[in-house]
């Protein structure tokens, strides 16, 4: 166990060295070749500038994480803690990317969605789609629990309450937090598929709502673990076992 400001810089290096470093390879191969994208915003996203400002924002929030209160990255040489968190935190991604799948192509809640949008495709196909959405899934995650969380449990709860409610202001962030998503899915709202969102919202919450969960057990590298197996199913294998006819099929079509 290292000292604070030891841990500081070895979240902040392997937060740099790693998630970082792999989105903004990303970024210069977007920005030298850039691949077509099903939305105008997921280019938009990937622009140096904002990414920049993002990651920037990110390595604070990791440096802050021990700061808050929250477990930081197992040291790179311990191989048991890492596969420990591919296992539980990757494994469940892998598992919410499934059961995703198969309530869009049960309900076919995202191709109903596309159609009322004006939207033909909806999946960057491979092999750009590993850059694509591993990029993204780091973005998000800086943006829905890491620099939120952090920056707040340690401005409250370390700061201002002096570690008094530590646990309670970390749950109430992770619960506001766990909205995000789901408010952004709002947006699939149709006629005569309420029920369909509805489960969509409530699955999305308790998705986020357990990386939340993993982030404050095993720290900030599970939730980014989650979402990029997450990812690899909902948006790069997975949409493969679809019919070409599919929307969720990746490419325009």
């Amino acid at each position: 166990m290292g000292s604070a400001a030891s841990l500081e810089r070895r979240d902040a290096l392997y937060f740099a060295a790693g998630p970082a470093l792999v989105t903004l390879a990303a970024v210069a191969a977007f920005k030298i070749d850039p691949w077509p994208v099903p939305i105008p915003s997921q280019a938009q996203l990937l622009q140096p500038l904002p990414v920049t400002v993002i990651l920037l924002l990110g390595i604070v929030g990791v440096a802050l994480a021990s700061r808050a209160g929250l477990p930081s990255a197992p040291d790179i040489r311990n191989g048991l803690a890492w596969r420990r968190l591919l296992f539980t935190s990757g494994g469940a991604g892998l598992a919410f990317g499934a059961i995703l799948l198969g309530l869009d192509a049960t309900t076919g809640l995202t191709a109903g969605a596309a159609q009322a949008l004006g939207v033909t495709w909806v999946n960057v196909p491979l092999p750009q789609s590993l850059p694509h959405y591993a990029a993204a899934g780091v973005l998000l995650e800086c943006l829905y629990r890491i620099i939120p969380i952090t920056l707040f449990v340690w401005l409250i709860g370390r700061v201002v309450l002096r570690g008094r409610g530590n646990t309670q202001v970390f749950w109430t962030l992770a619960l506001l937090t766990s909205l995000i998503e789901p408010a952004s899915q709002l947006a699939l709202a149709r006629p005569g598929a309420a029920t369909a969102l509805t489960g969509l919202l409530i699955l999305t919450f308790a998705a986020n709502l357990f990386e939340a969960r993993e982030f404050r057990k095993h720290g900030w590298p599970a939730p980014i673990l989650f979402r990029l197996a997450f990812y690899s199913v909902w948006h790069c294998f997975g949409p493969y076992l679809m019919s070409e006819q599919s929307i969720l099929y990746p490419g325009p079509n």
